[in-house]
């Protein structure tokens, strides 16, 4: 096709060539850059989907690899999606391997209830509702800022609940622990909930609330992200997937963003660790097991 394309271009503009392809002209350009090269096994079908893919969500070869065989049952080597999105000029964002700041707000340390760290890094959960993680971060839109509380399973990485409001407080943390803990909560089940030693998580109606419920109440040590690294890392996944890419205009806009990524992030985002499935389809493959249908 792109040798057609080179030789056609004569007669013919690049742009109408490639609109008659269904071909992206950065792709032929950058074939053209790598020397044309010549493959005897090139797809054109698998071509396009994988550049159509990679145009709806701009990620990296692993998910498309995975989108292939969820959407199409396409089974392919995760190498030959790579050499296919290079020889199409297709790169995902480098997402920055960071954690956010990990500084603590001083307040009075009286006030201040601390438990263990019950966790102690191990992020690996056998069932739904064991491990829990949970965080509060900034989220920015052109206009300004919000702040966003969310509750993660270990389990399988879902997002359980998630809160969004202008004022980092304790009201921001309930409204989010309600929405997990509701009235039909087993006070008799086994379930930890993580977290750092924000002022909202250390003060006495925090402690009182889990200690009803019948939560073990974990903390991560005094200015230590890496403790809590899960939530960090489903933050950052959040920021550079959807906020940075798409910066919203204003926090109407960027409350609903949010609530497309954490969907989108839910059900139909699959993880590596998960088997290639999103975290839905892993928690549904749990609960078919054991009979919970």
């Amino acid at each position: 096709m792109y040798s057609t394309i080179d030789q056609l271009r004569i007669d013919y503009t690049v742009s109408e060539l490639c609109q008659y392809f269904n071909i992206s002209r950065a792709s032929f350009y950058s074939w053209l850059e790598n020397g044309k090269p010549l493959y005897k096994c090139w797809d054109e079908w698998l071509a396009c989907k994988i550049e159509e893919i990679f145009k709806e969500t701009f990620k990296g070869y692993r998910y498309i690899t995975y989108q292939l065989k969820r959407k199409f049952g396409v089974v392919v080597n995760r190498k030959t999606v790579l050499r296919y999105m290079q020889i199409l000029g297709l790169k995902s964002p480098i997402r920055k391997k960071r954690f956010e700041s990990c500084t603590q707000k001083e307040i009075n340390e009286k006030a201040r209830n601390v438990h263990y760290n019950v966790l102690a890094r191990q992020f690996k959960a056998n069932r739904p509702l064991h491990k829990l993680v949970t965080d509060v971060s900034y989220i920015y839109h052109k206009e300004g800022r919000l702040f966003i509380s969310v509750i993660k399973d270990l389990y399988d990485n879902s997002i359980l609940a998630y809160t969004v409001s202008k004022f980092n407080d304790n009201k921001l943390v309930f409204d989010n622990l309600d929405l997990v803990f509701t009235s039909e909560w087993d006070s008799t089940y086994e379930c930890i909930l993580h977290s750092d030693q924000g002022f909202q998580y250390t003060n006495r109606q925090y402690m009182e609330k889990l200690d009803s419920l019948g939560v073990t109440i974990s903390h991560s040590r005094k200015a230590n992200c890496y403790d809590n690294a899960c939530c960090e890392n489903f933050f950052s996944h959040l920021k550079s997937e959807s906020l940075e890419l798409n910066v919203p205009t204003n926090e109407q806009a960027l409350t609903q963003q949010v609530h497309e990524y954490i969907g989108w992030y839910n059900n139909d985002r699959p993880q590596e660790k998960l088997k290639g499935m999103t975290p839905i389809e892993f928690r549904n493959t749990y609960l078919k097991e054991h009979c919970f249908y």
